[in-house]
C-alpha cells in the first residue's frame, strides 16, 4: 500500500471533479485520484460528526455551539498551516476514481485509507488534526469553486433562527 505524504489538489471544471494528487513533488511514488461530487459532499457532511467524536472540546460544547466551535477550530488550523502553490497546472496521470475514503482516529492522529473499487486500500496517509482540517478546507474550496451547492462556510448550521411575526 502506498503512503501519501503530500497532497495536491486541482479543481477541474471540464471533468467536474477534483483531482487529488498524492506525492506530486516529494520524491515518493505519485498516485492520482478523481474525487466525484457525490463522494466529496458525503465527506464534507461527515466531517462535523468526525470532529465531534474525536475532539473533546467540540463534543462537550452545548448543541447550539458545536458548529461555531468546529468553525473556530477549523479557522485556527488554517492559520497554523502553510500551503505551497504549484508553479504549473497539475494534470492527471493515470488517475483512478476514488470510491471510498475511510478515516479513523487514534491518539491524536487521523489515518486515511484510500479505496478504488476493491476491498483493500491502495493508499494510506496519517495526518495531524491541523492537516486533516487543511485537507477538508481544500476539498470544501474545490466544491465551492465547482459550484456543487455547498455553503460558503464548511461548518454552517442548517438550523436557521426562527422568529415569530
Amino acid at each position: 500500500m502506498l503512503n501519501i505524504a503530500a497532497f495536491t489538489f486541482n479543481y477541474d471544471q471540464l471533468e467536474d471533479r477534483i483531482l487529488l494528487v498524492g506525492n506530486l513533488s516529494n520524491g515518493q511514488q505519485r498516485i492520482d485520484f478523481w474525487l466525484t461530487r457525490k463522494l466529496v459532499l458525503r465527506l464534507l457532511d461527515a466531517v462535523q460528526g468526525l470532529l465531534e467524536k474525536t475532539v473533546t472540546e467540540i463534543a462537550d460544547a452545548p448543541v447550539q455551539q458545536k458548529m461555531h466551535m468546529a468553525q473556530f477550530h477549523h479557522q485556527d488550523a488554517q492559520q497554523a498551516l502553510q500551503v505551497q502553490r504549484e508553479s504549473a497546472q497539475v494534470m492527471a496521470e493515470s488517475a483512478v476514481l476514488l470510491s471510498r475514503l475511510d478515516i479513523s482516529h487514534h491518539e491524536g492522529q487521523y489515518k486515511l485509507l484510500f479505496f478504488s473499487g476493491g476491498d483493500e486500500p491502495i493508499a494510506a496517509s496519517v495526518l495531524s488534526y491541523q492537516e486533516l482540517h487543511q485537507i477538508f478546507h481544500l476539498l470544501h474550496r474545490g466544491a465551492v469553486g465547482l459550484d456543487w451547492g455547498v455553503a460558503a462556510e464548511l461548518f454552517q448550521s442548517s438550523n436557521q433562527p426562527q422568529t415569530l411575526q
